[in-house]
């Protein structure tokens, strides 16, 4: 396999935020958090972002309590022995990002982490705090500063490496044995300020920033047990690799977040970066802030509310031809050649249970794997309906939309239409299933597999493609297609409004779902079909709203 050396800087802008405030000193301090995983992962914060970083690599233990718990293929050894506390290795980005998904998900169904917790992979920005780079803890840095980014080690300065520092190649660097001639137990080797260990070397770890979509390069950073060369052991050092890539040099670690505190510091340091660029313009102008001034402004707002600013603007009534957000935020987009408004994405979580809180309801048999971004599966057609007529009563009574509008589920051609299915020829969807061309919601040209992480299907499964959840996705992860609709190759399964021709009582199915792998069935023009009070986790529904022709 060719691996590709990038020895560049890292361009990309760090983030800028703490707990409380950005002073003109350009220090960034941050209150002390910290944070427990179930699997005995212990993660801390770093100055410069909101997030919580693990103080070691993941392990050989925790890679297996995920293999047993998911049932995911694994088959990689390494050339060597390790054990249990050991870094894991031979591990592409699907893989890392897999297992973070599933703790995540493992630890919403036991409660210990709420919809706006998460564990992921650490961004470049992250990687860049935790290594102690200067431009993510000052707002300016001097010339000299920017110079020691580029030059500095996780260790410091120093090369060769004062011993103890990290577990490199053994042997390579002149005057430095770390006693390892593979990987180590994690923890062996002097920790950073904040208490991470191996910030160099033992394996290379993964990291990965979720608003870079083309995903055929990974990038990797801080060096591995066999590498030596002071170039690609800096702390800026970026190694980009094919994602796809699996080495026995290579592991990750995990990243805690939790978005609403993520929501607060973002809004906060804005406030901050707002009224300290406000005073440097009374300075200029002559004004006088003194340091007294300053420090009441900073106590202000540190004992402001911790909410995260939100969108106080009225929703729009829905039109013909427009998009459309209703009340629960779901977006719907015309769908060429008709009247209607479609979903954009399938039904939510958090939609579904906002219908069942009115009516005091109950989900029976929910999946203890969904979250409040992901779509409503485990739903019987019959219940997919009652909320739409619910959400009909409910945006009508808000005149977002009119007395002669509905929410309702797709028809059978109106969902080809909407995943670019256009020219299907039969009388009914039993026909229409019959003569299914090979088309797919992703490629009109019948290309299978489909781009990896474009859509989420059961991955392990499918040779040539691999997408990150091992179970569903948040809604809007999908690639959307040219319309600006969202998972209709994957993810969930969706009802639709037709019977199945010779049984009234059962309903049509459209689309793959998580657990889809066969090509044929993801075909655009395959059909399945259930009974209308069945449930299944791997079908959800997303919704029309039909507007009164003009």
């Amino acid at each position: 396999m060719i691996v590709r050396f990038f020895p560049f800087s890292l361009l990309a802008p760090a983030l800028l935020l703490s707990s409380g405030f950005i002073p003109l000193s350009g220090q960034i301090p941050d209150e002390k958090r910290e944070h427990d995983s179930s699997l005995g992962l212990h993660f801390v914060s770093i100055p410069g972002t909101p997030a919580l970083l693990a103080t070691h690599e993941t392990r050989v233990s925790d890679w297996q309590a995920f293999i047993s718990a998911s049932g995911r293929e694994w088959s990689y050894k390494p050339h060597f022995e390790q054990g249990p506390d050991h870094p894991v290795v031979g591990i592409t980005l699907e893989d890392a990002r897999a297992f973070c998904t599933w703790l995540t998900e493992k630890e919403r169904a036991e409660g210990k982490l709420n919809a706006a917790q998460s564990y992921r992979l650490p961004g470049r920005a992250d990687w860049d705090a935790a290594a102690g780079l200067l431009r993510t803890r000052k707002p300016d840095l001097t010339v000299e500063e920017k110079v020691a980014d580029e030059q500095v080690f996780p260790w410091g300065m120093a090369w060769p490496p004062p011993a103890g520092v990290a577990n490199l190649a053994n042997g390579e660097i002149p005057g430095y044995d770390d006693s390892f001639p593979f990987t180590a137990p994690v923890g062996q080797f002097k920790p950073s300020a904040e208490g991470l260990y191996d910030l160099a070397g033992n394996v290379w770890e993964w990291c990965w920033d979720p608003e870079i979509r083309a995903e055929q390069v990974g990038v990797l950073r801080g060096g591995s047990w066999a590498y030596f060369r002071p170039e690609c052991l800096r702390s800026d050092y970026v190694y980009a690799v094919p994602v796809d890539m699996r080495m026995p040099t290579i592991g990750f670690r995990c990243v805690f977040e939790d978005k609403q505190r993520t929501a607060t510091m973002l809004a906060a340091a804005e406030k901050i970066k707002a009224e300290i660029r406000s005073q440097r313009r009374e300075e200029i102008m002559g004004g006088a802030v003194t340091k007294d001034d300053l420090a009441a402004m900073k106590e202000k707002l540190k004992n402001a509310p911790a909410t995260a600013a939100t969108s106080s603007a009225p929703l729009k009534p829905a039109e013909a031809g427009q998009a459309f957000v209703n009340a629960l935020g779901l977006t719907f987009v015309p769908l060429p050649g008709s009247s209607i408004l479609l979903g954009s994405t399938e039904v939510r979580v958090q939609d579904y249970e906002a219908w069942l809180k009115t009516k005091g309801g109950t989900w029976e048999n929910k999946a203890p794997f969904l979250s409040l971004d992901h779509p409503a599966v485990g739903v019987t057609w019959e219940e997919a309906t009652a909320f739409c007529n619910w959400l009909t009563e409910q945006d009508r009574a808000s005149k977002l939309i009119s007395v002669n509008a509905s929410y309702r589920l797709p028809t059978d051609l109106e969902w080809s239409q909407a995943a670019g299915l256009t020219d299907e020829t039969g009388a009914d969807p039993s026909q229409r299933h019959e003569k299914a061309s090979r088309h797919f919601p992703w490629s009109a040209e019948g290309t299978f597999p489909p781009p990896s992480s474009s859509t989420n299907l059961d991955a392990t499964r499918i040779e040539g493609y691999r997408d990150s959840y091992s179970y569903t996705a948040p809604v809007t992860t999908e690639v959307a297609n040219a319309k600006g609709i969202q998972g209709l190759g994957g993810n969930a399964s969706e009802w639709c409004q037709d019977p199945w021709p010779g049984a009234k009582s059962e309903r049509v199915i459209r689309g793959g779902s998580w657990l889809s792998r066969d090509q044929d069935q993801l075909r655009t023009g395959h059909r399945q079909h259930a009974p209308q009070d069945s449930r299944n986790n791997s079908i959800g529904f997303r919704l029309v709203l039909e507007l009164p022709a003009p």
